[in-house]
């Protein structure tokens, strides 16, 4: 650096610069960053949805006053950085002498207030605090822009706020005279909020909140250098450069949706042209209609058409102003990926031209409008059709798995959604973007206890935005149920009602604060099923399979665990290779194999169509098959099986499986083979008919494990399903789905068995009860307060521990080069489930030692050796040391 740049009269503290910069690099001065940020945060605010938003928490209309002075909070987002500690990063080796230690901006903005006067006098501290209200809060939430409110300044060296002196004691760099910088560009850029007057800053705790995330939002958007390039050397930007900024940047990501919507009611849309479906079940019908509330519940039959009722219900509202975007939340990526081709479909036809970008929110398999991308140094990204700068930032929310909310229409799991709930970094961020969404949650009976509890957090707090959710499943039992509806009634308490009561309550329905009958869709089929006594016997399960794809049937064998359904598919191929027909092995590129969850990222989407293309909707050719899959075969895969062969599992997860059973008509040529015109299904139990060892331990995913957890712990469930089985030999479906589910589920039901079957149920009743209390209040302590201030938040250090309970702590490892896979395909990626890793697993492990074997290939990776095959991905042993 040249004497003259380190006088302190032309020292310009520098807010940004290229991550692997150095003192040479341009940089962008730190005033000029903050009001980007700033007119990022204005232009934000007066996005459609997020303005009602705002107003909704702040339970008032925001005044221009207002804007300007939340505005000015968010310029001072940054003032930390003028410490001298931060300044010297812009060396990138080390700083010449006198300089401090590098330091952060977060704790060393809050540890600024003990300094003394003399530091902040630049800044207009005192005028800003006359705002009222909320603006202690609304700055320390400003503060927490990095995604997590900024910790207590315990280890700030006092150095970093007091002027830098060279050798010759010459003063090259002040603190103060960047604050007093900060403080005049202030005043300059928002006059309005420095008027004397006007009402208090809302301190409603939700609006705080909520001010954090758009704030997160802003910071992210207005560091982007696609939108902000650095200013050049001499220039200041001005406030209305920002905006114009800001404008363009807000635009092209999405956030401003009134062009859409414009161009959506002047070209008109009916249900015909947004799906090609000439009249709608009346479920859809439904979802159509004005003043629904909310929050909506929609149970309705496997296959009914609950996605496209969905979409509807976004178009409507998304039409009237409602909302501006959509996030579709489907609990597998599996049901992910599918539901997110339909909804680009639904997007194309709703706008013919000029449609929004789609984004597939899975990490690791993002996707806008189909596209693939590459990460690049410095953030960036490179999108497989090339796309022009245009095109690329309209994709901008697909970058990064903490903008997936961001996106105007985005389909992915549910645990991206619900990170928006929880203690965990930029869930502010999260929140904020969400509240301009319909957040549709599929397979909502699905949640386990803790996913449950914080969906019910997630959703009082989005409500309380002004936001509308829309909850999907096949059949809720009554006791969730009225959690939501609680939720949705705004204060009124609603009980869960008896057994009695709740087998009567309304089937299909429409939920809000009361339950609604909807119409019949007209389908409906009766199931046969019985139980077999044969889930340890996989050559029994095989032999049945077998017999009845003799017959021409396909048949679809669904257990509850991988290693089960390994076993049953070694025993289906030792049957077909010794006497039948190799065609009706279920095959990946003329391999046989199965369906589960273990699978690289490159084969389980090709695994996923073959299925649909052997046993589905258009299923292809004449030949029987016999597919054998896990719990991956159960939700939104279109299959329509001749016979199902299933393990036992709850009474709701039964029907789920059940759907997938005689899920079309087939006629004249198509039609079923001889002695499968009915619908059966063989649901397998133990050979004593009792599921007593499984109180012991675990047997194909039923019972519970000694410390708490399991597929399926609640054996209470379990045997009320086979009694329900036994009770009848045949059902009507869906007639009969609220009075199975309930019998199965309701707390009454259940109570009566552990009463029957003794001490030992009894017992399993108490630990099930204390686990989901448990449960409950881990959710609860981990879950993000809205309704608390934000000073008093409490972030955990370790957010690893919280994700891991979303499943977001399995590894995903990479195999660069990849390797040749077992069905010919390279294979790049592999998410290994925690469950599945070594103890003390270094962050940074690769997979070595990689041998081919048996047309796949053996790794290790830390202290373990796994076999990737056409079985998929099994862990074999322990390394050798």
């Amino acid at each position: 650096m040249s004497n003259e740049a380190n006088r302190t009269d032309t020292f310009i503290a520098w807010g940004k610069r290229l991550r692997d910069g150095d003192e040479h690099s341009p940089f962008h001065p730190l005033c000029d960053h903050m009001l980007d940020v700033a007119a990022c945060f204005m232009a934000i605010a007066q996005c459609g949805r997020i303005g009602d938003a705002l107003a909704s928490t702040a339970g008032r209309a925001l005044s221009k006053q207002d804007v300007e002075r939340l505005a000015a909070l968010a310029f001072l987002h940054d003032f930390g950085k003028a410490n001298s500690g931060f300044q010297a990063k812009r060396w990138k080796v080390s700083a010449p002498p006198g300089w401090p230690q590098k330091a952060g901006h977060g704790a060393e903005a809050l540890y600024a207030f003990s300094c003394g006067e003399s530091l902040l006098s630049g800044l207009p501290v005192g005028a800003m605090s006359n705002w009222g209200g909320g603006v202690n809060e609304l700055l320390l939430a400003s503060l927490g822009h990095h995604g997590r409110p900024v910790p207590e300044p315990r280890s700030v060296d006092p150095i970093i706020w007091r002027p830098v002196r060279d050798a010759a004691n010459r003063e090259v760099y002040n603190p103060a005279v960047t604050l007093k910088q900060i403080g005049d560009a202030l005043r300059q850029h928002f006059p309005l909020a420095f008027v004397s007057g006007g009402e208090p800053l809302p301190s409603a705790p939700a609006f705080v909140h909520l001010f954090a995330g758009l704030v997160q939002l802003a910071d992210w958007l207005g560091s982007d250098v696609c939108f902000f390039e650095y200013s050049k050397p001499g220039s200041a930007r001005t406030l209305e450069d920002a905006l114009v900024r800001a404008s363009k940047a807000v635009s092209a990501i999405g956030l401003d949706t009134s062009g859409l919507r414009t161009q959506l009611i002047r070209d008109g849309f009916s249900f015909k042209s947004a799906f090609g479906i000439d009249m709608p079940h009346p479920a859809q019908s439904a979802l159509g209609e004005d003043g629904l509330g909310p929050l909506l519940i929609l149970e309705s039959e496997t296959g009914s058409g609950k996605t496209e009722a969905a979409l509807w219900r976004f178009a409507k509202l998304f039409e009237a102003g409602k909302v501006d975007s959509l996030y579709f939340a489907l609990p597998t990526r599996v049901a992910a990926t599918q539901v997110y081709e339909r909804v680009r479909e639904f997007v194309a036809r709703l706008w013919p031209t000029k449609a929004p970008v789609v984004v597939r929110a899975l990490p690791g398999y993002e996707s806008a409008d189909g596209n693939e991308k590459t990460a690049l140094p410095n953030f960036r990204v490179l999108w497989s059709d090339h796309p022009d700068d245009a095109k690329a930032h309209q994709r901008w929310a697909a970058e990064s798995s903490k903008r997936f909310l961001a996106a105007t229409i985005a389909v992915g799991t549910i645990d991206q959604a619900l990170l928006a709930a929880l203690k965990v970094r930029h869930a502010h961020l999260r929140h904020a973007a969400l509240c301009r969404s319909l957040l549709i949650v599929d397979e909502v009976h699905a949640s386990d206890t803790y996913m449950s509890q914080v969906l019910e957090q997630l959703l009082t707090a989005h409500l309380a935005t002004g936001g509308h959710a829309l909850l999907l499943s096949a059949t809720l039992g009554s006791s969730q149920r009225a959690r939501f509806q609680n939720i949705a009634s705004g204060g009124e308490v609603i009980a869960a009602p008896g057994i009695e009561a709740a087998v009567q309550s309304p089937y299909p329905a429409l939920t809000g604060a009361s339950v609604r009958k909807l119409p019949d869709s007209g389908r409906s089929k009766t199931v046969h099923w019985q139980t077999l006594n044969a889930i340890d016997d996989p050559v029994a399960i095989a032999r049945l399979a077998f017999d009845a794809a003799k017959q021409g049937a396909r048949v679809l064998i669904v257990r509850n665990t991988v290693p089960a359904a390994i076993a049953t598919q070694k025993e289906v191929e030792a049957l077909v290779n010794g006497s039948g027909d190799r065609a009706w092995l279920f095959d990946l590129d003329g391999v046989p194999t199965l369906h589960h969850s273990r699978f690289s990222r490159q084969d389980r989407p090709r695994l996923d169509a073959r299925v649909e293309t052997r046993i589905g909707k258009n299923r292809k050719g004449t030949h029987a098959c016999i597919v054998v899959g896990t719990l991956t075969l159960e939700q939104s895969l279109d299959i329509d099986a001749d016979l199902l062969i299933t393990d036992i599992c709850p009474m709701d997860v039964l029907l789920q499986r059940i759907g997938r059973l005689h899920r079309h008509k087939r006629e004249g040529q198509d039609r079923r083979p001889d002695g499968f015109e009915e619908a059966r299904a063989w649901v397998l139990i133990p050979a004593d008919g009792s599921f007593e060892r499984c109180l012991d331990a675990p047997r194909n995913g039923l019972g519970r494990f000694s410390k708490g957890g399991g597929v399926y712990p609640d054996l209470r469930m379990i045997e009320a399903t086979r009694r329900l089985i036994g009770e009848q030999p045949s059902r009507e479906i869906p007639l009969e789905n609220r009075r199975l589910v309930e019998r199965a589920t309701h707390p009454d039901c259940l109570r009566a068995i552990q009463r029957e079957l003794g001490a030992r149920w009894e017992k399993l009743a108490q630990q099930l009860e204390g686990g989901n209390s448990a449960e409950r209040t881990i959710a609860r302590m981990q879950s993000l307060p809205y309704d608390t201030q934000f000073s008093e938040l409490d972030f955990p250090d370790n957010e690893e521990r919280i994700a891991t309970r979303l499943g977001a702590a399995d590894r995903l490892v990479e195999f660069d080069p990849p390797e040749p896979g077992p069905f010919g395909s390279d294979v790049h990626q592999i998410a290994i489930r925690f469950h599945m890793l070594p103890g003390g697993l270094d962050a940074d492990a690769k997979p070595s030692s990689i041998v081919r074997c048996d047309g796949g290939f053996e790794f290790a990776l830390g202290a373990a050796r796994y076999s990737y095959s056409r079985f998929g991905i099994e862990r074999i042993g322990t390394r050798a040391s």
